[in-house]
């Protein structure tokens, strides 16, 4: 009587067991050597399309956790569907010998105990597979700020297959990476080795000591020897190999460097461009000023913005955003600022533009130096106004009516003070509104101003490096300019109404660039010699000049 319900939950439970337990938890293989990776794989079979946390906690005393990879598959077993998880776990053993992995929890089951044996690699073995890597920093006692070169090298006699350099994340610095790889053969210990070479650089935020951790290699290799080991039957082994920790001690800057911005660098160089200036400058006129700082040994984002910043009485500076850039030169990091300034000139005289004086820390010879810019130097002439404007106001007073002319004066300077103070109460609102239009016109045309140059540089280094996406996008926007009223949209619309038909032909090109296949190579540079001979041509149809500021006091007809 009571055998049928106990058979009936024996059968049930183990039914609900087969619907839930981990069906399979293996190695890849269960023997390594050291400082091989090895592979467990769990699977598990559920109705439910989803993965279940994975918490491998318990490995990390034994093995370090490099990598774990999941997915789910859709399967059909009996017209029934099931959803299979699955989990790759990459584990690098700690230490030799025969190593226990412990139950993991997936769901509500345990998978079983694993083992691992981890076999030391023979200095034979070792010598036929070699493969290792060496980190090398120079200098290692840099200042703050300075560029310290990272040599990065995986040296190896055995060919190297599905590998990944794991560059350091080093606290407390910042990271430029030269983006490329060198190869190349040496000998060492009588032997050939290949050697994969990677550089970098970082530039410490702060003085004290930086710890940079090891640089790990990871990758496949063929051992030939591996076969030869008892019981080893993998054809190729995943290893990590590491290299030695380093310590920098970062110094503070020395107490004799006297300038405001610390500048640690092998050289810097300062340079001025200046846009075309007549000759007659008058004040409301505007110069145009392209400053440049290249420093080698220091990335870009040190070095200071708005060397130009000195206001006068006679004119005034607006500086545009300025632009940074790093490259490499071999291993030494260069970076670059260049910063544009529009002068505007505010009362007539002598318009004098002082010297750039930038200090900065030599690192080789350990003394400071200074880069220099001569200052510069025009006279601007008042506006011109019309004859009557100065004669009207000077003419005196004419007399008539009855009365004598004495009586006429006396009763002029009776009232003169009364007539002044109504005068001026009239006139400051207007004054006040004049001068709110005038900074108002100033503002919008040096923003207009700016914006057009910078479209017209980023036009120009998108032509002369051959960037056919940019160079499409710029000229868009120098069409929207040069045709305010039209809908220009795209090349067509340029191209239909410029009177050039060279520059119609250059258009036609870059569009074709634009969906041509890659391996064809646009040219921009005739490009943008037609673009400029356009707009210099407007500039003489029109007979304004787009870098100029309106003149804020007009002739007088």
């Amino acid at each position: 009587m009571f055998r049928i319900p106990f058979l009936f939950c024996v059968i049930l439970l183990i039914q609900l067991q087969s619907l839930s337990y981990a069906q399979t938890a293996y190695l890849q293989s269960k023997q390594i050597f050291s400082g091989d990776i090895a592979e467990l794989i769990i699977e598990f079979d559920n109705r439910i399309p989803s993965l279940y946390a994975l918490d491998t906690s318990v490995l990390e005393a034994d093995f370090e956790i490099l990598d774990i990879k999941s997915s789910v598959s859709r399967k059909f077993e009996s017209n029934k569907a099931f959803h299979r998880m699955r989990w790759q776990i990459e584990i690098l053993p700690r230490s030799p010998g025969k190593l226990r992995i412990p139950p993991l929890q997936v769901g509500e089951v345990f998978t079983p105990v694993l083992m691992l044996e981890v076999i030391p690699q023979s200095a034979e073995l070792n010598s036929a597979n070699n493969v290792r890597v060496e980190l090398e920093a120079e200098p290692e006692r840099p200042y703050v700020g300075q560029q310290t070169q990272i040599v990065i090298r995986v040296i190896h006699n055995v060919p190297l297959f599905d590998g990944d350099l794991i560059e350091p994340a080093v606290d407390n610095t910042d990271t430029f990476s030269h983006g490329l790889e060198s190869r190349y053969s040496i000998f060492r210990e009588g032997q050939e080795f290949q050697v994969l070479e990677r550089n970098l650089s970082i530039v410490a935020r702060s003085p004290g000591q930086i710890r940079i951790p090891p640089v790990n290699y990871r990758g496949l290799i063929q051992s030939a020897s591996a076969s030869s080991v008892a019981g080893s039957t993998a054809k190729s082994r995943r290893i990590n190999r590491s290299s030695k920790t380093l310590l920098l001690q970062v110094r503070k800057p020395p107490s004799e460097f006297s300038g405001s911005t610390w500048l640690p660098a092998q050289e810097i160089e300062l340079e001025q461009h200046w846009d075309e200036i007549t000759n007659e400058l008058q004040v409301g006129d505007s110069l145009g000023l392209t400053l440049g700082i290249e420093a080698k040994g220091l990335p870009a984002e040190a070095l200071p913005a708005g060397l130009l910043s000195t206001n006068s009485g006679k004119f005034r500076v607006y500086a545009d955003q300025e632009t940074r850039s790093n490259q490499f030169e071999g291993r030494e990091l260069t970076g670059r600022l260049e910063q544009r300034f529009v002068i505007v000139v505010t009362e007539p005289g002598e318009i004098q533009i002082p010297a750039i004086n930038l200090k900065w820390w030599d690192v080789e010879q350990e003394v400071e130096r200074m880069a220099a810019l001569a200052g510069k130097s025009w006279t601007a002439s008042a506006p011109e106004t019309g004859e009557d404007g100065l004669e009207t106001a000077g003419k005196a007073t004419s007399w008539s009516g009855t009365g004598s002319p004495g009586s006429a004066i006396t009763l002029a300077h009776g009232n003169w003070s009364w007539y002044a103070g109504i005068g001026a109460i009239l006139l400051i609102p207007g004054l006040l509104m004049c001068l709110r239009s005038v900074r108002v016109r100033m503002s919008e045309s040096i923003a207009t101003m700016l914006k057009s140059r910078r479209h017209r540089q980023l036009l120009k280094q998108a032509c002369l490096s051959n960037n056919p996406v940019l160079a499409c996008r710029e000229l868009i926007t120098w069409g929207r300019a040069r045709w305010p009223c039209d809908n220009i949209n795209g090349l067509y619309e340029i191209r239909i109404r410029t009177r050039s038909s060279e520059l119609a032909g250059e258009l036609r090109r870059l569009d074709k660039a634009l969906y041509a296949d890659h391996s064809e190579t646009w040219q921009g540079r005739a490009l943008w010699r037609l673009v400029a001979a356009e707009h210099r041509q407007l500039t003489v149809e029109t007979g304004t000049r787009e870098d100029s500021l309106p003149n804020l006091y007009p002739q007088r007809s």
